[in-house]
């Protein structure tokens, strides 16, 4: 799929749009995308709040598990929260595809700052349910 395609998904994706997610970069099996850090995505403590995040790297993720022309959906995903999402005018998330398989995917995302300091990384499992039409 081309850049121009995964761009109208990804604004065509109702949530994707209110967090304000833009689409930087897809290659076949990487992505790589950001939103910009807002007073309303923050937790208690002033930092982003994980859900928000973890909704980056999940959209992102499946793009890249995408890119091989199938839809997918979410199996399963583990984050690791390293340091605290602050301080950053944007927040930065790529994902790369470590295996493709017929029926799964799994993808590596990292989540970064504006000095590409990693603040969360984690894993996605995608299952494929077949070729876009």
């Amino acid at each position: 799929m081309t850049f121009e395609e995964m761009n109208e998904i990804v604004q065509k994706n109702p949530f994707a749009k209110y967090i304000g997610m833009e689409l930087l970069e897809i290659t076949e099996g990487y992505a790589l995308g950001r939103i910009s850090f807002e007073k309303q995505y923050e937790n208690i403590y002033g930092g982003m709040h994980g859900g928000c995040a973890y909704s980056l790297a999940d959209t992102l993720a499946g793009i890249a598990a995408s890119t091989y022309g199938e839809l997918v959906t979410t199996l399963d995903a583990s984050m690791n929260y390293l340091l605290p999402v602050e301080n950053t005018e944007y927040v930065y998330c790529r994902a790369k595809v470590l295996r493709h398989g017929r029926k799964v995917s799994v993808i590596r995302v990292e989540i970064y700052n504006d000095t590409e300091t990693i603040l969360i990384d984690g894993s996605f499992t995608y299952y494929n349910l077949g070729k876009k039409e």
